[in-house]
């Protein structure tokens, strides 16, 4: 009889370990499922790492696509800036250019309206047949006359050597007055006129053969004047 109850007793203590080990490879089992579960669930697909990755570069490229625009833009700006600058620089090159052919035409008339002078001194002075005496021919007077300048400093005393610079000053006054240059004359008379500061001369103008007498005074610190010029027979 106890043999019976003891078989029955390690029967049943069996069978409850049996239970309870399959209970526990059941919660096992449970426990994996869901961490399998949890972890796919969790983990991203390739699709949406595929759709993240596209609007990244979707995001991403606007910005490339400014910063490119952007940069043609400096690009045209550059551009347009060393155009206008290279426009400003040949507007002010034709300008200086306008301006100095302006100088120089202005010069040009300078020069002509004095060479003009100088070819013709008469033309603008008054003229009166004969003059001081029978050998003069016409008389040419000028009020527009000014004195021709002069190097000497101090007190005036008029000097009458060929080799002083009165002389010299005296023989510019001559040669303005009627045209005749100085290499182009021939100086036939130059002295005293009544005064210490008037003078006359004669020349002979070796070219056209013409003789005039001129009379010539002196202005202080300017040198000597043209009074008159008489043309001789």
């Amino acid at each position: 009889m106890s043999n019976n109850q003891s078989r029955y007793e390690n029967r049943d203590k069996r069978r409850k370990a049996n239970l309870v080990l399959n209970i526990l490879i059941a919660i096992v089992s449970i426990l994996i499922v869901v961490v399998a579960a949890n972890l796919f669930i969790n983990s991203p697909s390739s699709k949406d790492v595929s759709k993240d990755s596209e609007t990244a570069q979707k995001q991403e490229s606007p910005a490339s696509g400014k910063t490119e625009k952007k940069s043609d833009e400096d690009i045209k700006d550059s551009k347009k800036d060393t155009s206008d600058s290279e426009k400003d620089s040949e507007k002010s090159s034709d300008s200086d250019s306008d301006s100095k052919k302006d100088d120089s035409s202005k010069s040009d008339d300078s020069d002509s309206d004095s060479d003009s002078n100088s070819d013709d001194p008469l033309k603008d002075a008054k003229v009166t047949e004969g003059g001081s005496s029978s050998d003069v021919e016409k008389t040419y007077e000028n009020p527009d006359w000014k004195a021709v300048g002069t190097e000497q400093k101090g007190e005036h005393a008029a000097t009458y050597d060929s080799s002083s610079q009165d002389w010299a000053e005296m023989l510019k006054a001559i040669s303005y007055a009627t045209g005749v240059s100085t290499d182009n004359m021939t100086v036939l008379w130059l002295g005293n006129n009544g005064s210490p500061q008037d003078a006359k001369g004669k020349i002979l103008d070796k070219t056209s053969g013409e003789k005039y007498q001129v009379t010539i005074t002196w202005v202080d610190e300017k040198g000597w004047k043209p009074i008159k010029v008489e043309k001789l027979k």
